[in-house]
């Protein structure tokens, strides 16, 4: 695929940071997603290498053997409406390190999670935007791919691909099999990251998600990039612990100061 120019891509970065500063900086932001599709991996990484990319404030979850995990997220929604704007069909991308709840919100393993955010890519320029708003390093990948061909049955595929033209993020891609969820629960999730001293947290409620574990996926990056430095290799042939997710709505509230 074509990218646009280096400067060319700096340029609009800068320029897209001054509009969402403007547009989107002062209310907690809200974004309404629906009719989704998602696929969750976490990777067991060196607890060191961890620990180093997490400020002081958070808690890394560390099990006995000294290992820290890594949390790979790509979402593909029919609908996702920032704010009051028109909704539109959109993806997303994110990674991030296993943590301690820091408010104690999200704090059951079985039905919330609490991550600290190492990237964070979408196609939706409004995401972007609102995001970068409220001091999370979002990245813009118009053609960012999520597809599950046939949507529906045991073994489908997934393939799901990140590359942002502009804005901070990382590469990576997905690809393997995944089965139709049917394990239904409520969830909460919260992506944390700090931004000049203040903590944002982006948390998600899920009224009903439906999960299914059993899904066989690869995950692939640059060994250079900071993923690739937390997993030490290029591709990782299957991930630890998975979770397929379909579910008719969530909501997300960003809120600095959490």
């Amino acid at each position: 695929m074509s990218r646009a120019p280096a400067s060319l891509r700096a340029a609009v970065a800068a320029a897209l940071s001054l509009v969402a500063a403007s547009a989107f900086a002062a209310p907690p932001l809200t974004v309404q997603f629906s009719q989704c599709s998602e696929f969750v991996g976490l990777v067991p990484v060196d607890a060191g290498k961890a620990q180093a990319l997490l400020p002081p404030r958070y808690t890394l979850v560390v099990d006995g053997a000294d290992t820290a995990r890594l949390v790979v997220r790509m979402t593909d929604c029919k609908a996702i409406r920032v704010g009051a704007l028109p909704a539109r069909a959109g993806r997303l991308a994110q990674a991030g390190l296993l943590i301690v709840s820091p408010d104690g919100t999200a704090s059951d393993p079985n039905t919330g999670i609490n991550n600290y955010t190492l990237t964070y890519a979408s196609n939706v320029p409004a995401l972007v935007l609102g995001l970068v708003g409220q001091d999370v390093p979002a990245a813009l990948d118009a053609e960012m791919e999520y597809a599950v061909t046939p949507p529906l049955g045991a073994g489908s595929r997934l393939y799901a691909a990140v590359a942002p033209e502009l804005g901070d993020s990382t590469r990576f891609f997905l690809d393997g099999t995944v089965n139709t969820p049917s394990y239904a629960s409520t969830f909460l999730a919260n992506w944390w990251r700090l931004s000049g001293g203040t903590s944002i947290r982006m948390q998600t409620e899920f009224p009903t998600i439906a999960f299914d574990f059993a899904s066989s996926v690869a995950f692939t990056t640059n060994p250079a990039n900071v993923l690739g430095k937390l997993t030490g290799t290029a591709r990782v042939t299957s991930f630890a612990i998975t979770y397929r997710g379909t579910y008719d709505a969530a909501t997300m509230v960003v809120k600095k100061g959490s």
